[in-house]
């Protein structure tokens, strides 16, 4: 269903996305009232492209090469003054749409704007274990953005004023525990690269640091207030932080060894 013109924005979207045929469609329709959607697929000929397509003429290829090059990208596509990140698993609900409706059109006054984000797993909202309300800075001035140069968890720095909307962003990223796991795997191996130069890990990281992690979300953010969710996504966190030490212990020592240094 077309949007009515009166009720278009004058914003461009820019989402990036993998083999996201499952989460792009309701992510997509979730911002059919903006003027312009782009979207950068790192797959190509997939499901997502396909049905991307469907919302926008705005679909384009580009091997990947990094998460904040591939946003960046995103990002020198828009012609919009104003300009929303979103992620393929991500839904703006009809109360964000107001307050980014408002933003543009009083232009501002600020630069940039985050919002709070809802984190799901297995369809729950996870309300405690620091889930919440994880704010984004998502809704930019074009002109005053850039994306951070971070190999994982890149975001956007803002030259100029920013402020909070009030309203929601919906976030599915962990549908299921296999899901997860897997999201996990790939992205400890990126965190690991960015962390290597830093310090030299020892035994005592791995013996006190994936327990901490965990009774940091559990018990001081309160995640078992969320209840098996909440212990579950506590559990995966902190193996996530096992799966960091171990590609780190490979980089800095078995490397090492192998290079005869």
């Amino acid at each position: 269903m077309d949007t009515p013109q009166q009720d278009i924005v004058d914003l461009s979207v820019i989402i990036i996305a993998g083999h996201e045929e499952h989460n792009i469609g309701p992510c997509l329709d979730s911002v059919r009232w903006a003027h312009e959607i782009i979207v950068v697929c790192s797959q190509q000929d997939d499901a997502t492209m396909r049905i991307a397509s469907q919302y926008t003429e705005h679909v384009v290829y580009r091997a990947f090469s990094g998460f904040a090059e591939q946003k960046q990208f995103a990002l020198g596509l828009a012609t919009r003054d104003w300009v929303l990140s979103l992620d393929a698993d991500e839904r703006v609900t009809p109360e964000l749409k107001n307050d980014i409706r408002r933003v543009v059109r009083e232009d501002g006054p600020a630069d940039g704007y985050s919002m709070p984000r809802k984190n799901h797993f297995d369809g729950k909202w996870l309300r405690h274990g620091g889930w919440y309300p994880d704010r984004q800075l998502r809704l930019l001035r074009r002109s005053n953005a850039r994306v951070t140069h971070r190999l994982v968890h890149e975001g956007f720095e803002i030259e100029g004023r920013r402020d909070e909307l009030p309203s929601p962003l919906l976030h599915f990223t962990l549908p299921r525990v296999g899901h997860m796991l897997r999201k996990n795997l790939s992205y400890s191996l990126y965190e690991a690269r960015e962390k290597a130069a830093r310090r030299r890990i020892t035994v005592i990281d791995f013996l006190f640091r994936p327990p901490l992690e965990f009774l940091k979300k559990y018990l001081v953010q309160r995640g078992f207030l969320d209840g098996w969710e909440g212990f579950i996504v506590a559990v995966i966190h902190s193996s996530n932080k096992l799966h960091v030490l171990l590609h780190l212990w490979e980089m800095q020592y078995r490397g090492n060894r192998e290079t005869g240094s």
